[in-house]
């Protein structure tokens, strides 16, 4: 396993606040700087005043699902939107196109979450 990924700035956003709350803990205890968002809305707001290396995104939220999510701030960010790591229960990856995007099915591992999120952080994006 690769050290902390100091520098790196991520936007985690899902709807559970549990779920939130974990993925803030472990990724900060990998060294990364994490600003959460509890659904769409909040993500497109936070995306608006700050930048991030990575966003960290359920699929199934609500008001917006992850893709409408996604969508919203590629329109939103343009070029200047990063790639996207999707975290869902459900085994049927999709891909928004035009972006760099991974998926993870629940449960995974920390490590995986971790090594798919420094994946798409050096893909050039």
């Amino acid at each position: 396993m690769k050290g902390p990924a100091p520098g790196l700035r991520l936007l985690v956003v899902d709807d559970e606040a549990q779920i939130l709350e974990l993925l803030d803990l472990t990724l900060g205890l990998h060294g990364f700087t994490v600003v959460t968002a509890c659904s769409g809305p909040h993500a497109l707001d936070a995306a608006r005043h700050a930048t991030f290396d990575v966003i960290v995104m359920d699929v199934l939220m609500t008001p917006w699902d992850g893709f409408e999510t996604v969508r919203r701030l590629h329109a939103a960010l343009g070029a200047a939107m990063p790639p996207v790591v999707f975290l869902s229960g459900l085994n049927r990856p999709e891909q928004v196109p035009g972006l760099v995007t991974e998926y993870l099915v629940k449960p995974f591992r920390p490590s995986q979450l971790v090594e798919s999120i420094r994946r798409v952080a050096s893909s050039g994006i």
